[in-house]
């Protein structure tokens, strides 16, 4: 769910995380996910048009998700190298 939201550049309706991340319902793994302060929930006036919660990844998560992804990619690049 964590790529799903990186891959979103932004606010992301469960719909959207559902389907980019396999998770049917993502509602209960993303309240927890917000209560560790990897996931924020927008404002209820920026909520999708159904009036569903929309998120996205909090700074400290985006953060930590590039240096992992940086960081798998030299892995890789040294393997090969």
């Amino acid at each position: 769910m964590l790529v799903a939201l990186h891959r979103a550049k932004g606010l992301a309706p469960l719909g959207y995380i559902t389907e980019h991340s396999g998770v049917e319902e993502p509602y209960e793994l993303l309240e927890q996910l917000e209560k560790n302060g990897l996931v924020r929930r927008a404002p209820p006036s920026d909520w999708s048009p159904a009036g569903e919660p929309r998120f996205e990844l909090a700074p400290s998560a985006k953060k930590m998700l590039q240096k992992l992804i940086a960081n798998r990619l030299l892995q890789l690049i040294e393997v090969r190298g």
